[in-house]
């Protein structure tokens, strides 16, 4: 079996030995079960051994012998299981170990900037291949949420700074959903009240706690069925990755509001696409949300203002839209994700933002779990996504992204904008949201 280590394809100079097969003459790593039958055999040996500890088996069993061990091997037996990453932390931190430590079973890519950043020296990998993808995973992630054992800073921290960093440079940052020489519109819903604003605020803080350990499935349904009920909507623009948050909303409750931001500018392919989801996940309470028309008619007569005033353009057709949408909830659910870079690299799970309680259940999910979450599940892809349109918003806004490009990078091209409004928060605000 080839590895990885230390960022370079290698030849495996262990082998691997059962309880009952015979010793290799050279390296060999053998179980902890092995070790504590055959100890006294096992440490007569003159060639090096190394241990193998599966995911119920804590380091501390073996803390007392960990020097007799040239590698640590510890095994992912599926990703759900993430007691080795813990294991990786505890043999450098706790332990002091300096041997070779080496992961093996089911790791994904996105995983393995994160056990480098544990100290794991080596993954046992299938081909070169699988090198190629890794040596790229490397790259794909700037921002931790975990503590590692390296120096790299966690994404607490680095909202913080990022917070800082931005207010001076961007002053509208605070609130970049308003535009100040244009009115409110007559209709607009009253501004949240300081005790609206605190309850949201103390929500988040318990929700973090409560529910901060859940997958996102779970956390959907106990914001769904227990802490919202009948009172929280998901926001779902339909395109490329919102069918996974679609189909977990499905299983869960075909019934909760849906609301689709029509802008009137948006492709066919997208609205297709909606009716295509709407079908094969039976969402009964879809919810097309559209500009007012007088609005429209006051500001964008000619339906040219998003070349000229782009934010004016999303606040009138998305922001103002959405605003009224939601004005009878509670709390909402959104489909964004770390990954996804930018303001983003720093999104927590669960937040607070105007008044309203903010669920991002995918916040810390990857291209490859959201990729592996489609084929399992049988869901369509947008049919832009082929074309090279990897996030879509409105046809006149949204360009294909070249290769190496961010994800993003085809929204709003050569402008200096990256989010229509509708998910800004005040980055003092943000800093009391639920890192999880």
């Amino acid at each position: 079996m080839p590895l990885i280590r230390d960022g370079n394809l290698a030849l495996d100079q262990w082998v691997h030995r059962g309880d009952d097969e015979p010793l290799a003459d050279g390296p060999t790593i053998v179980s902890l079960d092995r070790w504590k039958r055959d100890r006294a055999a096992l440490l007569t040996r003159n060639a090096p051994l190394g241990l193998r500890l599966k995911s119920d088996q804590a380091p501390a069993q073996v803390a007392a012998d960990l020097g007799h061990f040239s590698v640590v091997a510890l095994e992912f037996p599926t990703f759900k299981d993430g007691r080795p990453f813990s294991y990786a932390k505890l043999l450098r931190d706790r332990y002091g170990y300096k041997g070779e430590v080496r992961a093996f079973g089911h790791i994904l890519r996105d995983q393995y900037l994160f056990l480098d950043r544990l100290g794991v020296n080596s993954i046992e990998v299938k081909d070169e291949k699988q090198l190629r993808e890794w040596k790229t995973a490397l790259g794909e992630f700037s921002v931790f949420y975990q503590p590692g054992v390296d120096a790299r800073r966690p994404a607490m921290a680095l909202r913080r700074q990022v917070a800082s960093a931005l207010k001076p440079s961007r002053p509208d940052f605070d609130d970049l959903t308003r535009v100040a020489d244009v009115p409110p519109p007559a209709d607009a819903p009253p501004a949240p009240s300081p005790a609206r604003i605190a309850v949201a605020d103390a929500k988040v803080r318990a929700f973090s706690h409560k529910y901060g350990h859940l997958s996102a499935p779970k956390l959907i349904a106990a914001m769904i069925d227990v802490e919202f009920k009948g009172n929280i909507a998901l926001v779902s623009s339909f395109g490329t990755e919102a069918a996974v948050l679609l189909h977990m909303v499905s299983e869960i409750d075909r019934n909760l509001p849906v609301l689709f931001l029509d802008t009137q500018k948006l492709f066919g392919e997208t609205l297709r696409y909606r009716d295509q989801l709407v079908g094969q996940l039976g969402l009964s309470n879809v919810q097309t949300i559209r500009p007012d028309a007088e609005r429209v008619k006051e500001l964008d007569p000619n339906g040219m203002l998003f070349s000229r005033r782009a934010n004016l353009c999303c606040q009138i057709r998305k922001v103002e839209p959405l605003e009224r949408a939601l004005h009878p909830y509670d709390a909402w659910i959104t489909g964004r994700k770390r990954y996804q870079g930018r303001r983003r690299a720093v999104l927590p799970v669960i937040e607070a933002a105007g008044g309203r309680v903010k669920i991002n259940p995918l916040a810390g999910w990857s291209k490859d779990l959201l990729d592996e979450y489609f084929l399992e599940h049988g869901l369509p892809h947008h049919p832009l996504e082929a074309e090279g349109f990897l996030s879509i918003g409105c046809m006149p806004c949204t360009d294909r992204v070249a290769p190496g490009e961010d994800m993003r990078a085809g929204r709003w091209r050569g402008q200096d904008k990256d989010e229509c409004g509708i998910h800004e928060t005040p980055a003092a605000q943000s800093l009391t949201s639920s890192g999880l």
